[in-house]
């Protein structure tokens, strides 16, 4: 998550950087520029002055000498121009051609002289050239021409721009350093909150966030998250209770009817009596079995998620399994046959374990398949990170209708009325195993027969 912030704030920064370096390196180009051009500008105008007089008194010795000694120290030729295009003082190096010189020459001739010069920069190259006029309006007699190199302005550009780019960087080195931290400190609360809203969603009603960590405004969501949590926690508590309570408060009642029922059958002589006395005792014993399935339900339900690090590999839980499964198999006359899975393999647990998921349905598929054999395997989908346990029959098998039904509490297929069972395992499992973001599907098996396959998500793939 802190990572996804930095790199959304990237663009931003890019485009701070960018922005505000280009400005600094326009306006520092500039700058260096224009300072170079105003001192050379000066030297042109007190030249200027000399060249005046030295043309007005007929005396340029003193003109040639400080042109000369301008030229050894800066390394900066100066010619100057009279009306006639002849040279008045000649540095012995040729004057610059071009038509941006003549231009300027010309200018100056006008009585005009340029107020800056253009920007020079770290890659161009060529030197920076002053005109300046000897006189003023139609009284100019002479042109000073001075060429200043450009390496020294250059390179202190190139300076500029390094301490800037380091002034600017530190900042904003700073700031990705403190964004860390301080993002890590905003988003742990709403990692922890989303890790602990996933315990809730996977069963573990138990699970609370922390609300001493974060910003006021996340701590406030944790502390709401909890007492809604809380809320949720304790209407099903009340709704387990009651469903536990009114099972085991019937269950007495029950027992003492079926009991004076069953004391009735000395006194049931004739055979409409008897039959309807069985009937009665038949009755009561569903009615028995089913509080049974339900408290069974709701003991199942109330069983704490266990929890991914403590989750059995397959292994261990078809070493469990397997006696149970082999012993109900064999009661009712059918070949169990069982695909070893992975080692170090483990899928999420549901509540009460996978064992009893499995267990339920090796006995489900025992009484009810009419089948011969029963296989339980395995299937791994690594790209999805999906496991699939399946418990397979070659028996009679459910249509697509009773496919759909067979899911909902209470639902018996017409033909098994009178088997053993209550119709609340299949409805257990499949609350227990989506609680766990998990899926039971039921398929029909090829060439007959049913498919149970209970999909989990693969805690470790060993």
């Amino acid at each position: 998550m802190r990572r996804r912030i930095v790199v959304a704030l990237l663009p931003v920064l890019v485009l701070l950087v960018v922005g505000v370096g280009i400005s600094y390196a326009v306006v520092v180009g500039e700058r260096q520029t224009q300072q170079v051009f105003i001192d050379r500008s000066g030297d042109a105008v007190r030249f200027a002055t000399l060249a005046e007089a030295a043309i007005s008194f007929g005396d340029s010795s003193r003109l040639h000498a400080e042109l000369d000694a301008y030229q050894e120290l800066y390394d900066s030729p100066v010619w100057v121009l009279g009306l006639d295009g002849s040279l008045l003082h000649d540095p012995g190096v040729p004057l610059p051609s071009g038509e941006m010189v003549a231009d300027n020459v010309q200018r100056a001739f006008a009585g005009s002289r340029a107020a800056e010069a253009g920007t020079v920069w770290p890659w161009t190259a060529g030197p920076l050239r002053v005109v300046e006029p000897v006189g003023r309006d139609s009284q100019v007699t002479a042109v000073v021409v001075i060429e200043a190199p450009t390496d020294g302005l250059r390179q202190a550009t190139l300076r500029q721009w390094g301490v800037g780019a380091v002034l600017l960087l530190l900042p904003i080195g700073a700031l990705m350093a403190g964004l860390w931290p301080l993002s890590r400190w905003i988003l742990r609360p709403v990692r922890d909150l989303e890790r602990i809203a996933a315990d809730v969603r996977g069963g573990d009603m138990g699970a609370r966030a922390a609300v001493a960590h974060g910003p006021p405004e996340l701590r406030g969501l944790a502390f709401t998250f909890n007492s809604t949590v809380d809320t949720v926690q304790r209407s099903l508590e009340r709704q387990r209770m009651f469903v536990a309570d009114a099972a085991h408060q019937l269950r007495n009642p029950l027992a003492s009817l079926r009991l004076s029922v069953e004391n009735l059958r000395p006194w049931a002589r004739e055979p409409e009596a008897r039959e309807a006395v069985d009937d009665a005792v038949d009755g009561a014993v569903q009615m028995g079995q089913m509080f049974e399935a339900m408290l069974a339900a709701t003991a199942v339900a109330s069983q704490e998620r266990v929890s991914d690090r403590e989750a059995w590999t397959l292994q261990q839980v078809f070493a469990v399994g397997r006696p149970r499964w082999e012993q109900v198999t064999s009661e009712h006359g059918l070949a169990l046959r069982v695909d070893d899975p992975e080692p170090g393999l483990a899928l999420r647990q549901p509540p009460g374990g996978l064992v009893a998921v499995l267990d339920e349905l090796v006995d489900n598929a025992a009484r009810l398949s009419g089948a011969e054999t029963v296989t339980v395997s395995v299937a791994v989908d690594t790209a999805r990170r999906l496991g699939t346990v399946t418990v397979a029959d070659d028996g009679t098998g459910l249509s697509a209708e009773e496919r759909d039904a067979a899911r909902g509490r209470f639902w018996r297929a017409q033909r098994h009325q009178n088997v053993r069972g209550t119709g609340l395992g299949l409805a257990i499992i499949h609350d227990v195993v989506e609680d766990v973001e998990g899926e039971l599907r039921l398929d029909a098996n090829e060439p007959h027969g049913l498919r149970v396959s209970v999909r989990l998500p693969v805690v470790s793939a060993g």
